[in-house]
């Protein structure tokens, strides 16, 4: 007997399975068991179809896969998976199966009176008013190694050419159901539109902000200029067009050395002018942005979150250039409001004494059950407690704790992703085989490709910049009784709070929401462990399914707090 759970987001379906009984103590594994079998039943337009999940390797290298009613011969030797070939409102359900050895060989798994999940229905929607949306950034895959084959030409520059062409099929697979949500959003807009960015310059994203006219209120920002001056506006270009061929009441703010107007949100209004949403998160509306980076978008509808918004973008209107006291002291507090179950509570940066992480730190000190994270370049490790990034204090938390912690950071950072910061003996392993050393901790990854042919897997592009995620989220106890999501701009380290322009949403209460970013992160983690893997394992590591059932053996030895994390 299995337990599973299923949870989803609006991109695809994660599911994790275990051996019924909790206590891993009594975990044995299945005698002749070659791996697991996934059926999936799918109603999409009221059509319902049931087929098998597909794994892309088989038991011995070069293999051609079976057929789409025989993919059970190809089982999945772990116990969690992933279903892509999903589109929002399809509703599914799953069973999984051990397939197990005959005299004759495999055995198609008999489901008749087989138990299946409860049905889930793909979506962005997360209850209480409350949607997320992510994209597929992650280049470092063999889906995009083989587009950018067939496209031919070299690498980076044909997968840059891909995404900055509106209807290329790489670019829309890259952007996901972000982009066409975000334009959906912006070409419906009954009212008034008021932004503030850091970073612009997608075409499509633009053609709609030009199309409001006079209703869209832009204050953009001076981007990643070069700290020399030589560059002092990183949108430039696209700042000159808006000026020279739009209607857009559009307001430079072009900040300082040691500053970023590092926002990336939209407040939509009525046909009144009040505020009634806000869109935000941490998708830059550029071409890299919407495609080769990871990130999220999510849309609040709630009047009075909206109302924050606004009030926050009228600060930095009346702030110019600079960060007056009027703009720091307005974004040193912040008010939680109810939106159904849940509740939101938006800050702002730049604070006057970092109030913010300090909200967000109370949340990390009271998770119970686990932390999952996802970190573009937070900042250094601090000795200073009140300059601590909060990558640092969810290390620190499970050094002292064990708690459950996974996740993934852009760029390695000294003593945070080298995990000097020590955990309790036995309770982190290497992200492929506990108990081996120089490795990796397997609570923290970093991005990787693989660099040269391993087994059937071709070399891979790591990503079209220095950026391949750029998400800032974490999500506590996403299957506990108090769930918390943060995301937003924030990069959440002590530089975002003090002396940038930033917004870190907090949501508590919502179970869907966390949910979904959990789907999101797993999955990413999942696909740079692989790459991890690949890299300390380059001649003698796993390339294919083992042909007995001694496989389970180390997944059910090494991975009882993976399990049971994800499967409650």
């Amino acid at each position: 007997m299995l337990a599973v759970n299923v949870f989803s987001n609006g991109d695809h379906v994660c599911l994790g399975w275990r051996p019924a009984d909790p206590d891993p103590k009594t975990w044995t594994p299945i005698a002749g068991c070659r791996g697991f079998a996934v059926r999936r039943k799918r109603t999409r337009g009221g059509i319902p179809v049931e087929s098998w999940l597909h794994n892309r390797i088989g038991f011995v290298e070069h293999q051609a896969p079976p057929p789409a009613n025989d993919a059970w011969r190809w089982p999945l030797q772990r116990y969690m998976w992933w279903d892509y070939d999903l589109e929002p409102g399809d509703e599914v359900s799953y069973c999984v199966a051990p397939v197990l050895s005959g005299v004759s060989g495999l055995i198609e798994p008999n489901l008749t009176g087989a138990t299946w999940t409860p049905p889930v229905t793909l979506g962005p929607a997360a209850g209480d008013n409350i949607s997320a949306w992510f994209n597929r950034g992650v280049i470092a895959t063999q889906w995009v190694e083989r587009a950018l084959k067939a496209k031919g030409g070299a690498p980076r520059t044909t997968l840059l050419d891909a995404v900055s062409t509106p209807g290329d099929p790489l670019r829309e697979a890259l952007a996901g159901h972000l982009k066409p949500a975000l334009l959906d959003l912006l070409q419906s807009a009954p009212g008034e539109v008021y932004s503030a960015l850091y970073e612009l310059n997608d075409p499509e994203v633009i053609a709609a902000l030009k199309a409001l006219g006079p209703k869209c209120h832009l204050i953009l920002g001076n981007g990643a200029f070069d700290k020399s001056k030589s560059k002092p506006d990183e949108n430039a270009e696209v700042r000159q067009d808006l000026h020279d061929t739009s209607q857009i009441d559009l307001h430079d703010r072009m900040v300082a050395t040691g500053h970023f107007a590092h926002n990336k949100f939209i407040v939509f209004c009525d046909a009144a002018g009040s505020p009634q949403k806000v869109w935000t998160g941490s998708t830059n509306l550029t071409v890299t942005g919407l495609c080769t980076q990871v990130n999220n978008g999510i849309l609040i509808e709630n009047a009075d979150i909206a109302a924050d918004f606004k009030a926050a973008w009228d600060r930095l209107l009346a702030a110019g250039n600079g960060y007056d006291a009027a703009l720091v002291d307005g974004n040193s507090s912040a008010e939680t409001r109810p939106s159904g179950a849940s509740k939101i509570t938006p800050w702002f940066a730049a604070t006057r004494k970092a109030q913010d992480m300090d909200f967000a730190r109370a949340r990390i000190a009271a998770a119970k059950d686990g932390i999952l994270f996802l970190f573009f370049f937070p900042g250094t490790y601090a000795k200073d407690p009140a300059r601590e990034t909060l990558l640092q204090t969810i290390l620190e938390r499970q050094a002292a704790t064990g708690i459950y912690t996974r996740g993934v950071v852009n760029q390695e950072i000294e003593h945070l992703t080298d995990a000097t910061i020590t955990p309790p003996v036995g309770l982190i392993g290497s992200a492929a085989i506990a108990g081996e050393t120089n490795h990796p901790p397997a609570s923290v990854l970093v991005p990787a490709a693989i660099k040269a042919q391993y087994h059937d897997w071709e070399p891979e592009l790591k990503g079209a910049s220095s950026v391949m995620v750029h998400s800032k989220v974490i999500v506590l106890d996403p299957f506990g009784a108090e769930p918390v999501v943060m995301t937003g701009s924030h990069n959440q380290g002590y530089k975002a709070s003090h002396s940038n322009d930033d917004n870190l949403v907090v949501i508590e209460g919502n179970s869907m929401l966390a949910q979904a970013y959990a789907a999101n992160i797993v999955a990413i983690f999942q696909e740079y462990r692989w790459r991890d893997y690949v890299a300390s394992h380059a001649t003698n590591g796993w390339h294919g399914l083992e042909d007995d059932d001694t496989w389970q053996a180390g997944h059910l030895q090494r991975e009882p707090k993976d399990m049971l994390f994800w499967v409650p």
